[in-house]
């Protein structure tokens, strides 16, 4: 079944524009989605933020930064945008006791609701603006009037408005444009993403390992598998059209000899063992919340 796309015109702008917006954290998202707000004419933004190089890199932008406590005891809109892994310990500490009545959570990440690790307020809305790409990205796209994927959804709508809140911070920041803001939720984005941290890349630096391995037993120089392997940036161009055109269609700029040989080789990998083994690591180690558990226990030198 088709999933909901949402553009500009689903959303109103104004929405966000008369609301105080709090910034909870200044870094790779925080900056730019607190300059590319500012553009839209959102005019009421604090920015929370303990007094590091972050901070310095706010006053610089023109905003006055002030403590993670009195911005959020200020925001009508909480955007929480430090890393997953210190927001409980931050929320805990500095945000829970001082969030306001009919308050917005915002999250550009989905794990810590997915896996329920903050204590949210009964009257709180929660929602989720992901840009699917680092901060420097969102806000050059947003200058150069670029689309950028996005992943939005609702997750606790107390108030009834919580997905016109939603869709008009995504406005805002652009990532409504073009082909729109994709509806999903905190456990798709949180456990897709977690999948390709543990599951994907680690395979794929492994095959690169043990392409290595074989080719070197063979006598091959390591300048040389190692230039055709990715140092030529050959792979990082493959990805890139694939992701424009897909896996098939990238092949026309490949050689003929090139396209038989992925094409007659490709089904000899029926993928069963592969499945199973990403199965296990969805299943058993992401959504049943055993990884979450993990990294809490990390976090507290357990």
């Amino acid at each position: 079944m088709p999933v909901k796309i949402y553009h500009d015109d689903d959303a109103d702008v104004d929405i966000v524009r008369s609301k105080t917006v709090a910034f909870i954290g200044y870094g790779n998202q925080g900056r730019a989605q607190a300059l590319n707000l500012r553009d839209s004419e959102v005019n009421n933004i604090i920015i929370g933020n303990i007094d590091d190089d972050y901070a310095k890199q706010a006053q610089e932008d023109g905003f006055t930064p002030v403590s993670i406590e009195e911005a959020v005891r200020q925001g009508d809109i909480l955007m929480l945008l430090i890393p997953d892994e210190d927001q409980q310990t931050v929320w805990n500490e500095k945000i829970r006791n001082n969030i306001k009545p009919n308050t917005t959570l915002v999250v550009a990440s989905g794990y810590n609701v997915a896996f329920n690790l903050l204590d949210l307020p009964d009257d709180m809305d929660v929602v989720m603006v992901a840009p699917r790409m680092i901060g420097a990205g969102v806000r050059d796209r947003y200058v150069q009037n670029i689309p950028y994927p996005c992943f939005v959804s609702v997750e606790k709508d107390v108030s009834g408005t919580a997905l016109a809140t939603c869709l008009s911070i995504a406005c805002a920041i652009g990532a409504t444009r073009g082909n729109g803001a994709v509806s999903s939720s905190c456990r798709e984005e949180a456990g897709i993403d977690l999948f390709a941290e543990q599951a994907l890349w680690p395979e794929i630096m492994a095959i690169f390992r043990e392409g290595y391995n074989v080719l070197h037993e063979a006598g091959f120089s390591d300048e040389a598998i190692l230039f055709d392997m990715y140092l030529s940036k050959e792979p990082a161009e493959i990805f890139e059209r694939a992701a424009d055109e897909g896996f098939v269609k990238q092949l026309k700029y490949h050689s003929r000899t090139s396209q038989y040989g992925q094409l007659s080789t490709m089904n000899r990998h029926d993928g069963k063992d592969i499945r199973e083994k990403f199965r296990r690591v969805l299943n058993d180690n992401i959504l049943s919340g055993n990884f979450a558990k993990k990294m809490v226990k990390y976090k507290m030198g357990c």
